[in-house]
């Protein structure tokens, strides 16, 4: 998903991917606001796009990021506020924003984990978020 023009001329596997590195980084940001513990929780699309494009997405567009992040939402693995609050560390009012979810929580450890970032315990079943 760094490219919607790469999205569409590549294969679907390919395509699959890019989308699920899109989505597994978006988790990541928004468990590192949740983390910060800001005064206004969650981030705006405008802000994860500008975070994607600094780092591994260069070329993302805002299109593609409110895709990915609606593909979160419908999936649970994140959650929409909507109550617009002033952030003083922002310097302005913020409307409609997005924070992790714990099963959203879950999928990027598992992600993680998948991808030999963390190791997992003894077993070979990846570690879990929470519950029993």
């Amino acid at each position: 998903m760094p490219d919607a023009r790469a999205s569409v001329l590549a294969p679907p596997q390919e395509a699959a991917q890019g989308l699920r590195r899109a989505l597994v980084e978006i988790l990541k940001q928004l468990n590192r606001d949740e983390m910060e513990e800001p005064e206004v929780p969650g981030l705006e699309v405008n802000e994860l796009r500008e975070i994607l494009a600094r780092t591994a997405f260069p070329l993302i567009t805002p299109a593609e990021t409110r895709t990915a992040v609606h593909v979160l939402v419908r999936n649970g693995y994140a959650r929409e506020l909507t109550d617009e609050r002033y952030a003083w560390t922002r310097g302005r009012t913020v409307g409609c924003r997005y924070t992790i979810t714990s099963p959203g929580k879950s999928f990027l450890l598992q992600a993680i984990y998948r991808a030999g970032r963390i190791g997992g315990p003894s077993t070979s079943r990846p570690p879990t978020f929470g519950g029993p």
